[in-house]
């Protein structure tokens, strides 16, 4: 099957509307250094502590961290009984504490480049007041009998931190209280129960050092934070930062089917995130930093299709332009945006199985980037200073324009976001008007996600989802894992130059311009002398 029929099986298979929007857009110079602050690049998330533990997640991890540099990563679990942390004296009673396997996940962490943001859950056996659990692997998720005896607890973790890798290295951590206290399933007790847990931590971690980062309370759809914040104003208690979790699809949790939204289509995860902000800037303590320490691209078009654990979006071409849109809108929203999760090396749900699953990571569970993965490596791309993008027209819905300057390159970047609440979106064309400086033509490469190229969970479908790959599928989705790569040279008049695009639903594209350069130095050898080796090399073979 050639690859251009297969290419057209798979846009035929999601309905994608020939019709075409057309925008004019004009880039001027940059007025100021700004530059992006890449919030996203902060923290990355895997699922578990003990997932930290094997092989194939630290190389997912090793290949992203090569690729975007992240400065933390966030994982539940890390008291969990499989990471044998508490045990209790049978004789005695009294809680006995080894941290052999958590001094491998940390170990491993750092080799990588990588500081913890340490997430303290969920409760060990020993000290649980009950049984319920989260999850495939049994996360005890119900308060501690002693909210004494889980201050020792922490305390005593922190202080073999801080003995393992330094108090100057342990001070850039930081520690966030407990996940999604908010949500009856991660949390058997109450909110006035979560508020002890948190002042039990935030104590214990303070004992040891007084600027070691504290913080929650990671809840669930931007809950609790001017709670949090009044709570500890209220009794003294140290907040470092504040945490939450937001996901596309909780527009549909809050309003069933978009029934009394007050968004536009697209527009919650956005607007969510910068209400929150005003929510913190307007609080008794205006400059705590704001982490997002979960969210991804589990999209529902309807209320009856939210699914946590089995979400497409986390795996077509939909992630792709959802993540180039919010990761540049909000850019100076947060400290961090943390993707959940690099990898589908992930077991809530069990270890996936198959090549894709609709598992939450950026990378498959045989290695293979997805869309979302991609729109992540092409945003790495995006530094130097931002020009100012002025389109002519309004844009369509969920589409935009990005453009930055670093020395004599000038960086475009393009989306066209999808919308599962709308059928046959329009492709958008047109162009974008770039002052180059120069009457001459310029270098231009051009890199697009979409299905097929830099998508590959599209072809798996029209490959029939099978199982077990055999080592020509897996060539196969591996080259439709890459984005697609054009080279060609760009003329320019009155020293503007003029890119002409079209993106399809969902694609994104990015173009890269450079001045053409003189033709690189071959060799620093002497060019009599390589004559001379020409010569020596060439001669017939001495006979004796």
């Amino acid at each position: 099957m050639k690859q251009s029929f297969l290419i057209a099986l798979l846009f035929t298979s999601i309905s994608v509307s020939a019709q075409v929007q057309q925008s004019t857009i004009k880039v001027q110079p940059a007025t100021s250094s700004k530059q992006l602050t890449m919030p996203w690049r902060n923290i990355i998330a895997v699922g578990r502590a003990n997932n930290l533990l094997r092989a194939d997640i630290l190389e997912h991890l090793a290949y992203a961290q090569k690729v975007m540099g992240y400065r933390y990563c966030r994982f539940h679990a890390i008291f969990d009984d499989e990471m044998k942390v508490v045990q209790r004296n049978p004789e005695t009673g009294k809680l006995v504490f080894q941290w052999h396997e958590v001094d491998q996940v940390y170990d491993a962490l750092l080799k990588l480049g990588i500081k913890p943001f340490v997430e303290l859950n969920p409760m060990p056996k020993a000290m649980a007041s009950g049984t319920q659990t989260m999850f495939n692997y049994g996360m005890n998720v119900t308060p501690p009998k002693s909210n004494q005896e889980w201050g020792y607890l922490i305390e005593t973790f922190t202080r073999h931190l801080v003995e393992r890798y330094g108090i100057d290295e342990v001070r850039t951590w930081y520690f966030e209280v407990w996940n999604e206290p908010n949500l009856s399933g991660f949390w058997g007790g109450t909110q006035a129960d979560y508020w002890e847990l948190y002042k039990a931590s935030a104590l214990a971690v303070k004992k040891v050092d007084a600027q070691i980062r504290i913080g929650g309370p990671a809840s669930s759809k931007g809950n609790w934070v001017k709670e949090i914040i009044t709570y500890t104003t209220q009794n003294n208690l140290p907040l470092d930062f504040v945490s939450t979790h937001l996901y596309p699809q909780d527009e549909q949790v809050q309003y069933p089917d978009r029934v009394g939204s007050p968004y536009r289509i697209g527009d919650f995860f956005s607007a969510t995130v910068r209400e929150v902000e005003d929510v913190v800037r307007k609080s008794e303590k205006p400059n705590l930093e704001i982490h997002w320490t979960e969210w991804n691209t589990q999209t529902a078009a309807t209320a009856k299709q939210i699914t946590w654990g089995d979400n497409i979006y986390v795996d077509n071409l939909y992630a792709a332009s959802f993540i180039a849109r919010n990761c540049l809108e909000l850019d100076n929203a947060a400290k961090s945006l943390a993707y959940w999760v690099v990898s589908d090396i992930f077991d809530e749900g069990g270890i996936p199985h198959s090549p894709f699953s609709s598992t939450y990571g950026l990378i498959s569970i045989h290695g293979l980037p997805k869309a979302s993965f991609n729109a992540f490596k092409i945003l790495r791309k995006l530094t130097g200073d931002i020009m100012t993008v002025t389109p002519k027209e309004a844009l369509p819905l969920g589409a935009g324009c990005f453009v930055v300057k670093e020395q004599s390159v000038t960086k475009v970047l393009l989306w066209n976001q999808n919308f599962p609440e709308i059928k046959d979106q329009k492709s958008w064309s047109g162009s974008v008007q770039i002052p180059s400086g120069l009457d001459s033509a310029l270098n231009i490469i051009q890199t697009t996600i979409g299905i097929g190229h830099g998508s590959p969970w599209e072809t798996w479908q029209v490959m029939g989802r099978p199982q077990n790959l055999s080592p020509t599928q897996y060539d196969l989705l591996k080259a439709h894992a890459e984005p697609a790569y054009l080279f060609s040279k760009l003329s320019t008049k009155k020293q503007t130059a003029t890119i002409n695009f079209t993106l399809k639903p969902g694609e994104v594209q990015y173009f890269e311009l450079t001045p053409p350069t003189e033709t690189s130095i071959k060799r620093n050898v002497d060019p009599e002398e390589l004559k001379r080796w020409e010569l020596l090399q060439g001669e017939k073979s001495k006979s004796k």
